[in-house]
């Protein structure tokens, strides 16, 4: 069987969830999805994987507070993380980058855009 590259999407808009995970997986990925900070640890712990596409601003535990905790409970064997946010604001980048986060992705990007970027961040098939 395939081992196919796994993406953690995690958003508290449903909808946005569910589209990228729909576009993701018509490109070969394996797919979970989180609503929010504690749901996408949980997942996490389960099983990690290879790239996480998490939001900056969500109720509760914000996307940076959840990238500090995957960096210090996965050290030796981190995911690529990729902040996805409406905050374009160059301290929400900073932030970002000081909790882990390996890049940081606007969601006026395009569609297909952050589906290549995704793919040349993540391990291939």
């Amino acid at each position: 069987m395939a081992n196919y590259p796994k993406v953690l999407i995690v958003d508290d808009e449903a909808s946005l969830v569910q589209l990228c995970k729909f576009v993701l997986e018509m490109a070969g990925f394996e797919v979970r999805g989180a609503y929010n900070g504690r749901q996408a640890l949980n997942l996490i712990a389960e099983e990690l994987p290879d790239l996480i596409v998490l939001d900056v601003m969500m109720p509760g535990m914000n996307g940076i507070e959840v990238c500090r905790r995957i960096r210090e409970t996965h050290p030796s064997n981190p995911p690529y993380i990729m902040m996805y946010t409406a905050d374009d604001r160059e301290g929400t980048k900073d932030s970002s980058l000081q909790a882990g986060a390996n890049e940081l992705v606007t969601k006026d990007t395009p569609l297909h855009i952050l589906t290549d970027r995704i793919i040349a961040s993540t391990p291939s098939a």
